[in-house]
Parts: C-alpha cells; structure tokens; sequence
C-alpha cells in the first residue's frame, strides 16, 4: 500500500495538479470499491463540483469539494489499502479494466483511481463529516513533529500497551504513521525483533526505537523526494528487509527471515534482531 513517505510525494502532485480544476464526469469501473454515504450515485453527484483542496490525513487522501449553486457540500476520502494508485491521464486514454473510478476534469484529462486487488475504499460523505469514514480518525502523534513526538510522549504510549510491539508501531491512533514497510524498517534499524511485547522492552530500547522511526520515515521521505518516481508508482528499492525473505541482511549477512504478526507480516534479520522466545522464525534455507 502506499505509505506515509509515498503519500507525502504524492498528496502535494495531486494538489498541485487538481486544485481550482472542477469535475465534469464521473466513472465508475469498480463499485465494490464505493462507500457512497450521501442519497445518489456518483455519477450524478460528483460533476460540477470543484477541487478545493487535496491533503494526507493518516493513509487516506482526502478530496475537498465545493458544491455548484444549490448542491450541498462533499468530500471524496480515498483510502488505497493494498494496491490502489493514483493516475492522472490525457484525454483519450482508455480505462484499464482496473480503474475504480474515474473523474474527468474541466481540461479534458482523468483522474483515475486504479486497483488491481480490489480492496481499496472510495468515499463519498458530507463535507465534515468525517467519523463515516472507517479508520480516519483519530489521528496518533506525528511522529514527524518534534515537538509532539518526544522520548517522553512515546514512552508514554508505550507504557500502556501489553502487545506486539509492531502492532503498536501500525496503530494510527496512536502514531501517525506507519504500515508494514516502515514498521519494519524502523524495527530492524532499532535492533528490535518485531514479535517483542511492548512491555518488554527497557528504557534502551524505547530510546533506540523513537530515534529508529524519525530516522527512517525521514529519510525514506527524502529518498522518495529525490528519486521523484511518477505518481501511481511506490518506490522501495531503498528499504533494507522489507520483502527481502531469504536475502542477505545488508548489516551483518544473515538470511532476512518473514513471519506473521497477527494477520500482518514482518520481515525481520534475527541476528540483528535477537529474540531469545524463538518466536515466528522461518529457516528460508530449508526448501519448501
């Protein structure tokens, strides 16, 4: 899925693309994508309406809408999950039978959400009523904003939790935010196996994990930054253990093994991230 440092090159493209640009058409390729919340179809509801504005909120973007004369106010919440892509497209390009939805511009090019797995979400809601979208709010500490997300702060947080601890890293509600990519970068950058309880871990570890995820979301945002990949596309060859399984760890040159970590996988090096359970280990030099 696109991740917070994908989002964040993305989200100011789509603003700067779309912002003032108003809605003629809408398409829709997937409905099972659609969560419309409001009396109609898209189709009817959408055109007419300008963009006002485009921003991240979590793993969502978020599409202000105002209304032409007599229509109430909406917002379009995309949240991509897996798979979903944002494109934009010159007129006359033709629909890939993975597009969800499609909104056509007053200059004639498309917007086009597209996912190939079917499980992203397309919301449409009132303007403000924000708590119809599953999963948007709250909003955790930015882990991002040093004044927020201080050693104090997190410690805080972590001193209330008795699970896994990259549970705790995915729950943005809590930090804002992190999904399975990061999560375990930030893990194996701490030393921190990613089946560990939160309550385990000393006041060291705390420490070397707060540092680990400023670190890793910033500099995956400037990598991100400086490759500039085009916009439907999430850049990952910078990342060190994420869906690496059987590689070597590019510290110490152990095989990178994977487990689950209820129902969420992790990518993990256990010679840099010792745990003396032996817990979820996977010999990748076995066959089969």
């Amino acid at each position: 899925m696109p991740e917070r440092p994908d989002l964040e090159h993305q989200v100011p493209i789509l603003a700067r693309e779309l912002v003032g640009r108003t809605v003629t058409e809408a398409t829709v390729g997937l409905p099972v994508l659609l969560r419309v919340v409001v009396p109609g179809r898209l189709g009817e509801l959408l055109p007419g309406h300008r963009i006002e504005g485009v921003r991240r909120q979590l793993h969502f973007v978020r599409f202000a809408l105002a209304p032409p004369p007599g229509a109430a106010p909406l917002e379009l919440v995309v949240h991509p999950m897996l798979a979903g892509r944002f494109q934009l497209c010159d007129p006359g390009e033709r629909l890939p039978k993975d597009c969800g939805v499609a909104l056509t511009l007053d200059d004639g090019r498309q917007l086009r959400f597209r996912d190939s797995e079917q499980m992203g979400k397309v919301y449409l809601v009132p303007a403000g009523r924000q708590e119809l979208v599953p999963g948007l709010t709250p909003v955790g500490i930015d882990v991002l904003d040093p004044k927020a997300f201080t050693l104090a702060a997190f410690t805080a947080l972590a001193k209330k939790r008795r699970d896994q601890v990259k549970l705790f890293l995915l729950d943005k509600a809590q930090l804002d935010s992190f999904g399975n990519c990061y999560a375990d970068e930030a893990l194996f950058a701490a030393g921190i196996h990613p089946k560990a309880r939160v309550s385990e871990l000393s006041p060291v570890q705390l420490a070397r994990l707060h540092a680990a995820m400023v670190q890793v979301l910033t500099e995956a945002n400037a990598v991100i930054a400086r490759v500039d990949p085009p916009l439907p596309d999430k850049h990952r060859d910078h990342v060190k253990v994420r869906n690496r399984a059987g590689q070597p760890c590019p510290v110490c040159g152990e095989k990178i093994r994977a487990s689950g970590v209820r129902g969420h996988d992790a990518f993990f090096c256990p010679r840099c991230q010792p745990d003396d359970k032996g817990r979820g280990f996977v010999d990748w030099r076995k066959p089969g």
